[in-house]
């Protein structure tokens, strides 16, 4: 046998579009540490200038997904999500809770979108997007550099509930 090896079938390993392990909710529970609402995109200076006013805030960041839908995230822990990733309410939990799946959530999803945690970041996206947007906001509605550096290393500070703040600055008139 001259040549045993064109006899040999070869097999090549099976490569798949994504080798990652799926995640478990109860290992997980990311998707009960936020409110997400969906905003507009940055296709003007006005919706780009309402990004930086939302990345101006402690503990909030923008998301846009591999759709480029955007939306404002709010990071807060549900009240109902005990220790042990479980939900305390979890036979009488909202409609936006059943329909999410630990198949398609954003830490199993097959693409990653891009998130914004400071307005710096925020605005070299935009340059490089848009250059006309990034100068219509550079314009008149950007921070000097002293300002937009400090977010990142800014120490988050406490502050007093809405309701504690709303009832002192309304005085003894203020509803119960």
């Amino acid at each position: 046998m001259p040549n045993d090896r064109a006899n040999i079938k070869k097999r090549l390993p099976v490569l798949t579009a994504d080798t990652r392990k799926q995640v478990g909710c109860l290992t997980c529970a990311l998707c009960c540490s936020y409110v997400a609402v969906e905003i507009s995109s940055p296709s003007s200076v006005k919706s780009a200038t309402e990004i930086l006013w939302h990345l101006y805030h402690q503990n909030v960041s923008v998301y846009r997904d591999a759709n480029d839908d955007w939306l404002v995230q709010f990071e807060t822990r549900c009240r109902h999500l005990q220790d042990d990733n479980k939900c305390a309410i979890y036979e009488t939990r909202p409609h936006i809770c059943r329909e999410y799946s630990e198949q398609s959530c954003e830490v199993n999803a097959e693409d990653e979108g891009q998130t914004f945690y400071t307005p710096d970041t925020f605005l070299v996206y935009l340059k490089g997007r848009s250059t006309r947007i990034y100068r219509g906001v550079a314009k008149g509605y950007m921070p000097g550099p002293e300002h937009l550096g400090r977010y990142a290393a800014q120490a988050t500070k406490r502050v007093a509930s809405f309701q504690t703040r709303y009832r002192g600055l309304r005085g003894s008139g203020a509803p119960s």
